[in-house]
């Protein structure tokens, strides 16, 4: 049992201390960076404390537990004192700077203060420790240690922790807090318990056989372990409540602008590179593609908010709703109240996320990093993604019609269209009055009754040659109303960034996409994990995509299961690139030759795809083959065609790191600053320029 409880400690010592990789190899920020303002990631001082901590941190729980060896300690003394001095060290750097990020930390003072506590203690205990072999005390040494070390294993505890408490409250934020506590304070009375009480733990020991009970809560944990990986909440479905119709296939694609090897290629990318359950693609109103099972009915996350913009036109359109009217005095508030300011927030502002109410919705999800205090803007004035917004406008629904939005959802939706997976038993909403008194309206549908909803907005709200939602109302609920700047600097995106997205009536539109002209006009319903329903006007085509998450992503405690966004984009991109790519072209002409074809046909409508993103893209793959002579003249032909383009200073990134392998430096020097002068804000240029200065 011994040997048991050594090996598992050992373990999660070890994996955990290489933890810190995820931060230190990836390119942009990742996990709890992820959450922190763009000014503070800018902070040079924030950066040194926060991979100091982080790495140091790691440093002493991959060493300090080998310190607990007997075997260590007696056979290799000057190894144990290496090691100590190590730890020490390690601690006494990692330490201030913990008590410096823990003032960052979110959720709030209860959270700072728990950090910064802790990691106080830790470099004070760990300090009496040294102090204590210096003295020659190697019992008080010893005892000082092991509570040393007890911080430090807060590392394993509350990676522990935090997942459990997310699954008990349902929240990041509480569990957050409660977690900042938790990870070391149980640990330091275990240590109490160890070097003040041995004769009473062996008692508990051999008077409630620990030994079975640890055996169990091993195959507990086990079972729980398969559980999460499954996906139960699926399992419980009911089955549909009436036959619905199904959409005719061209499985020849007859008239179709997709090729087989196209939808192939798709195909193979969704077996092999992503996590994709299930997708449908539609081309004037028949299927051409079919990925998964399409039947299959999971939770779709955000896009139930696209939905509920639809549900709001009919009853716009007769006056049964007025969008002027105020939440004031529509008599909503909550039981900790609502500012005067608030309730002077309009159902248009509701339902475009500009209400600047700033209350905390029932359910996480939205975007908290750009929450700001209550009161602090007048309503539509801000735009910010908060569900508390979202689930008012499900209320507001609800009051004005008499009827629940699953009710409204059958009788305007899924029965006109002939869903063919329509339970509305398996509807469920989420209620947490603790937090809020506006419940999230969860929704649940197939993959195929979500591409109905998408050929729907297609067919501006007509179906079979009636007109189930008013046009007028799809116009306006698909027309931007927060621009791409606005959402670009919510979501940190730069102006070059390949997609650029404007915010309408719960809608997401695209202003830009990988620079494909087909997507003028496109827009997209969008959830987390891979849930997503994308209408392109131009070729009208409507996707379905769809991501059945295993438990832990379910209920928001892991990504592992899901498709982020990125990915769906990727996917999405692939698809609709109608044109040839530049690659083609060098099948049969020289480099030179390629250069000048784009500079002839750049500007017209060519069958190849060429764009400024494009260019720099085929750039990018020469020099993953290691030809950046010729990468670097595809680099120098951008520049000249498009010198003040959204991609400008990336071009000058690449063009510099060419530059770099072709040992040009003062030229590469001369890329970087243009780059920076054309963007400030590039901290990972400014390194780079500053080790070539350096001339490291």
């Amino acid at each position: 049992m011994k040997k048991i409880a050594w090996a598992i400690f050992a373990c999660l010592c070890i994996v955990i201390s290489f933890y810190p990789l995820k931060y230190l190899l990836a390119n942009e920020p990742v996990a709890l960076l992820l959450s922190k303002p763009a000014e503070l990631l800018n902070s040079n001082l924030y950066n040194i404390f926060f991979y100091s901590h982080i790495t140091l941190g790691g440093v002493t729980l991959l060493i300090g537990w080998l310190q607990f060896s007997s075997k260590l300690r007696k056979k290799h003394t000057k190894l144990h004192r290496t090691i100590g001095k190590i730890y020490v060290l390690s601690v006494l750097i990692s330490g201030p700077t913990g008590f410096y990020i823990a003032f960052f930390a979110s959720g709030g003072f209860i959270t700072k203060l728990g950090f910064s506590l802790g990691a106080l203690l830790w470099v004070i205990l760990t300090y009496f420790g040294f102090i204590a072999i210096k003295k020659g005390s190697i019992e008080s040494h010893k005892k000082y240690m092991m509570y040393s070390y007890a911080g430090t294993f807060g590392a394993v505890t509350l990676r522990i922790w935090l997942p459990i408490l997310i699954f008990i409250f349902g929240e990041f934020l509480f569990a957050y807090q409660i977690v900042a506590w938790l990870s070391w304070i149980p640990n330091l009375f275990v240590v109490y318990l160890i070097l003040n009480k041995r004769e009473t733990l062996i008692s508990i020991y051999k008077t409630y056989r620990i030994k079975k009970v640890f055996i169990s809560t091993l195959v507990l944990i086990m079972l729980s372990f398969v559980m999460s990986c499954l996906s139960p909440q699926t399992w419980f479905y009911k089955k549909t409540s009436y036959q619905g119709v199904s959409f005719e296939k061209n499985s020849a694609l007859t008239n179709s602008s997709f090729t087989k090897e196209k939808l192939d290629e798709t195909n193979t990318y969704l077996k092999e590179e992503s996590k994709t359950t299930s997708m449908l693609v539609l081309e004037n109103g028949k299927v051409v593609f079919e990925y998964g099972d399409v039947s299959e009915i999971s939770y779709i996350a955000s896009c139930r908010k696209s939905v509920l913009s639809i549900l709001y036109g009919k009853y716009v359109e007769n006056g049964t709703i007025d969008l002027n009217q105020t939440i004031g005095d529509l008599g909503i508030d909550e039981k900790n109240g609502l500012l005067t300011i608030e309730k002077q927030a309009t159902i248009n502002n509701i339902i475009t996320s500009r209400s600047g109410v700033f209350h905390t919705p029932s359910n996480g999800g939205y975007d908290e990093a750009n929450i700001k205090k209550r009161g602090s803007v007048k309503p539509g004035e801000y735009f910010v993604y908060n569900n508390w917004d979202f689930n008012v406008a499900g209320y507001i629904l609800e009051e004005k019609t008499g009827n629940s939005i699953y009710e409204e959802l059958e009788m305007q939706l899924a029965i006109p269209l002939g869903f063919e997976d329509w339970n509305i038993k398996n509807q469920k909403r989420k209620v947490n009055e603790k937090k809020s008194r506006y419940s999230a309206y969860h929704m649940h549908l197939s993959t195929r009754d979500m591409a109905k909803i998408g050929q729907l907005m297609l067919q501006e709200g007509q179906w079979r040659n009636k007109q189930i939602i008013s046009k007028d109302w799809i116009q306006k609920i698909t027309t931007t109303v927060t621009p791409k700047d606005t959402v670009s600097q919510r979501f940190r995106r730069d102006k070059s960034s390949p997609i650029q997205e404007s915010y309408g009536y719960m809608w997401w539109l695209f202003e830009r996409f990988y620079d494909n002209p087909d997507f003028e006009g496109a827009y997209t319903a969008s959830g987390y994990g891979g849930q997503f329903i994308t209408v392109i006007p131009k070729r009208n085509v409507v996707i379905a995509h769809k991501t059945t998450l295993d438990l832990l992503g379910y209920v928001g405690m892991s990504e592992r299961s899901a498709t982020p966004s990125w990915r769906y984009w990727w996917i999405l991109r692939n698809l609709m690139l109608d044109e040839k790519p530049i690659s083609r072209l060098a099948e049969n002409k020289s480099t030179d030759e390629v250069i000048e074809f784009i500079k002839a046909e750049y500007d017209k409508d060519s069958e190849y795809a060429i764009s400024e993103r494009l260019i720099n893209d085929y750039g990018l793959e020469l020099t993953e083959k290691g030809n950046h002579k010729d990468a670097l003249k595809f680099f120098e032909l951008n520049l000249e065609l498009y010198p003040h383009g959204y991609y400008t200073h990336r071009t000058f990134d690449y063009y510099g790191m060419c530059l770099i392998k072709l040992k040009r430096k003062h030229d590469a020097i001369k890329a970087f600053e243009k780059s920076i002068e054309l963007n400030p804000e590039n901290t990972k240029t400014k390194k780079v320029l500053l080790k070539l200065k350096d001339g490291s």
